[in-house]
């Protein structure tokens, strides 16, 4: 079980820019410099970043970038070579890691002023990216600990001290297909989100479409509507996850997740169900994203967040949440319990199932909740 509980929260703010040839020289050389690190760190076999740092610090030097930009370039290949040995371990297939998009970081160096963001591009030279209205609102009040550059993109990473709040309850929070049920046993919310799954199987529908022998011309059609979908998905996991957020914030209540990490296992090629099923499974709703964007908006409220491990998560829709046995399905997505009579919708049932397992867990580590609400959670368990 993870608890995400946060003293000091970070989150990023994005805004288009578009990059000077200066710039893009510069974006280029860090890409090589990562590409770099990856080759020497898979050919001799490197796994600590210490050990890193001092086999290709000297050769760095020879892509005459400020040296600003070493440490971030060295994190970034370091993490990507983690990810594939983690993949080869597991026996998963996996390639060796290249980055192929231009890009540049840095946590050193930079500076803000009068509205600009300033980047060092060689010794005492820096180039001036302008920041919009939106971004100096929001970085006006808190510190900017770094910056990412993409082709069209302006990453800001900022944070901020916060007080973390003392939760008296916990609500569990059930992700499926087309909606998302966060409650306990005295409240649920439903958030439908049945229009995510809409857009993404629409803009699958017009990528099928495309038959054009020219590669290229295929891969700038495919991003284009490719960004057009992130961005109305996007939209609309971002104002739940805001809800989720403020509503357990107005009501005092400890955010649990559920993991839902082997979903992905329930149907493979080969089962017969085809790939129009693997898709609802799969790709149809992004359960990742929802879960990221409570995590980081909860930290930057100061709202403790619970993530329950794999076996926590067992059963949670299927257990009856007034006697704990096992339920049957009465019809469409209700639930009977032959043991105690409840019949309950199993979205519900899960989001209950989940915060009291939260509950459960929290009473057996430090972090428990205080005594009125353990107080509270045992009436309910009698009633």
């Amino acid at each position: 079980m993870r608890i995400y509980e946060h003293v000091y929260a970070y989150k990023a703010v994005k805004q288009d820019f578009i990059a000077s040839d200066n710039l893009i020289v510069l974006m280029h050389k860090f890409t090589g410099m990562v590409n770099l690190v990856i080759g020497i760190m898979i050919e001799k076999n490197l796994t600590s970043r210490n050990s890193v740092s001092r086999e290709v610090y000297q050769k760095l030097k020879e892509y005459n970038m400020p040296s600003y930009y070493y440490p971030e370039a060295i994190n970034k290949a370091v993490a990507l070579v983690k990810t594939y040995r983690k993949r080869l371990k597991k026996k998963q297939k996996a390639t060796i890691p290249h980055v192929y998009r231009p890009m540049l970081a840095t946590y050193y160096g930079f500076r803000i002023s009068n509205g600009n963001l300033m980047i060092p591009i060689a010794a005492r030279t820096y180039e001036s990216i302008p920041l919009n209205a939106y971004t100096r609102k929001v970085i006006s009040a808190v510190k900017v600990h770094s910056f990412a550059l993409s082709a069209y993109t302006l990453s800001l990473t900022i944070g901020r001290e916060v007080d973390s709040v003392e939760c008296t309850t916990t609500a569990g929070i059930d992700r499926n297909l087309r909606n998302a049920t966060v409650g306990n046993e005295f409240h649920h919310d439903i958030h439908d989100l049945s229009e995510v799954v809409e857009i993404k199987q629409r803009y699958r529908s017009k990528k099928s479409h495309f038959h054009r022998s020219d590669k290229r011309i295929q891969k700038k059609i495919a991003s284009k509507y490719g960004k057009r979908e992130r961005n109305r998905t996007g939209q609309i996991i971002h104002e739940t996850s805001k809800k989720i957020v403020m509503n357990a914030l107005q009501r005092r209540e400890m955010i649990v997740l559920e993991n839902v990490k082997g979903l992905i296992n329930i149907t493979k090629k080969g089962d017969g169900r085809g790939n129009n099923y693997r898709f609802l499974l799969h790709n149809a709703f992004p359960y990742g994203m929802l879960a990221s964007q409570i995590v980081y908006k909860g930290s930057w409220e100061g709202l403790p967040v619970i993530e329950l491990t794999g076996k926590e998560t067992r059963y949670t829709s299927k257990e009856c949440s007034a006697c704990g046995s096992l339920t049957r399905i009465e019809h469409d997505r209700m639930l009977k319990c032959d043991s105690c009579g409840l019949e309950i919708d199993r979205d519900i049932n899960a989001c209950i199932n989940i915060a009291g397992r939260g509950r459960t867990r929290l009473k057996r580590s430090s972090k428990g909740l205080p005594a009125e609400a353990v107080k509270q959670s045992k009436d309910v368990e009698h009633l």
